[in-house]
């Protein structure tokens, strides 16, 4: 079947590799619909989009004059704003129309900040590509929560040669092999969020069995920022019904500017939208950096247990300890929901098995104790005699989950 896949680009700067890339999406039986994010000052159009750069800022209220002004005063960031927001404003008309199936975008620093920004207003599920000359480092920024397919160009996208043209057709295959692919069948079985991170993941993996084979499906998020963040935007957009919190250790790295920050809204949603939320303490002894010189200057003094690259991890001591729960303890008591806590009392990550520098069981109790001081009353606490690794914790999880569904 004929799919409609948009293809947003500066095409002043990019209009040959545009070209390359609609030409061999179209060989293919698909219809491409052009949106240029160009500014025009840097070259002439090598073919005409659908949506031309004065429809995208018009889009917005502004004109072409107002971004030729913006240009000589070198006001970028405001440029890209505008061009970045008239796009999406187009693109979300396309897809409440039924005239977007996915998305495709070529660019380098500036284009790839215009093709992400778009990608990231579009749900879970719609096909999103991004050819990028900064795809080989770090690309949080640009991927953010969503399903953002991001090709390293190799070459510089500029113009065509045996290098660019063949990634280009890698892209262009890339968003085409998406689009071609049958939807996934929906299921009516509620769905539950868990997060893990390591050493926790056989105790979650336990907790999915056990809530799968009562009826519900499950799915896991990662705890290192971004698969946080994911989960609660899908409690948001009203897709998960339940939490499982096995390992909010982004939100100490959140509290300590570590590596794992998933923003000020960890523990935030699930309140809010009243559904069930179980918290264990798992992973939060540990505060995760990318660097030793990133270590703030409080913690330069502490043991640093080297996990692998880019990964140095510090142990909560007890005051850092008291610092979380007292922060995780104001989440819990403004949900308008169903809340519990469950603590293992024979330690909290796999780092306390391998690396006697961790296993501070005063620190974890330190949390506890506040817990139980700061929760308002009617918040259930459940000690369970186990390690936060073990699969009897995520079957005592699974447990106490399923009746607070229950219940609810």
């Amino acid at each position: 079947m004929k799919k409609n896949i948009v293809l947003v680009a500066t095409l002043d700067t990019k209009g040959p590799e545009s070209l390359y890339v609609k030409k061999l999406i179209e060989k293919k039986g698909h219809n491409v619909i052009s949106i240029d994010m160009g500014t025009g000052a840097r070259g002439e159009l090598l073919y005409p989009p659908e949506y031309p750069r004065e429809e995208v800022v018009k889009a917005v209220g502004s004109s072409m004059e107002e971004i030729d002004s913006l240009g000589k005063t070198g006001q970028e960031n405001r440029i890209i704003d505008i061009m970045a927001e008239g796009t999406i404003r187009i693109c979300n008309e396309l897809y409440d129309l039924g005239k977007m199936q996915g998305i495709i975008s070529l660019g380098g620093v500036m284009g790839t900040s215009l093709g992400t920004r778009v990608m990231r207003a579009f749900p879970f599920g719609l096909p999103k590509v991004m050819l990028s000359t900064l795809a080989s480092g770090d690309v949080r920024r640009y991927v953010g929560t969503k399903d953002i397919v991001m090709l390293p160009s190799i070459a510089d996208i500029a113009g065509l040669n045996r290098i660019t043209e063949t990634i280009l057709t890698q892209a262009a295959g890339t968003v085409v092999g998406m689009v071609s692919m049958d939807k996934v069948k929906g299921s009516k079985r509620p769905l539950i969020g868990i997060t893990t991170l390591g050493g926790t993941t056989a105790c979650a993996l336990q907790a999915k069995k056990q809530l799968e084979s009562k009826g519900y499906e499950v799915v896991i998020f990662h705890a290192t920022g971004m698969g946080g963040r994911a989960m609660e935007e899908m409690i948001e957009q009203d897709l998960i019904q339940a939490v499982f919190d096995l390992s909010p250790n982004e939100v100490v790295d959140h509290i300590f500017q570590g590596w794992g920050d998933a923003g000020p809204m960890r523990l935030v949603e699930a309140g809010k939208k009243g559904i069930p939320l179980l918290l264990a303490p798992g992973n939060i002894d540990h505060i995760m950096y990318s660097s030793l010189e990133s270590i703030p200057e409080r913690f330069k003094h502490q043991y640093v247990h080297v996990h692998g690259p880019g990964i140095n991890v510090l142990r909560t001591k007890k005051n850092e300890m008291i610092e979380v729960a007292k922060f995780m303890a104001d989440k819990l008591n403004n949900a308008t929901g169903k809340v519990a806590v469950i603590f293992p009392r024979k330690g909290l990550s796999v780092l306390d098995k391998v690396d006697k520098e961790f296993d501070d069981i005063e620190a974890n109790y330190a949390w506890l104790d506040t817990m139980k001081q700061c929760l308002k009353p009617g918040i259930e606490v459940r000690e369970v005699d186990a390690h936060a690794i073990d699969i009897s914790f995520g079957d005592v999880g699974a447990e106490m989950l399923y009746k607070m569904m229950e219940g609810s």
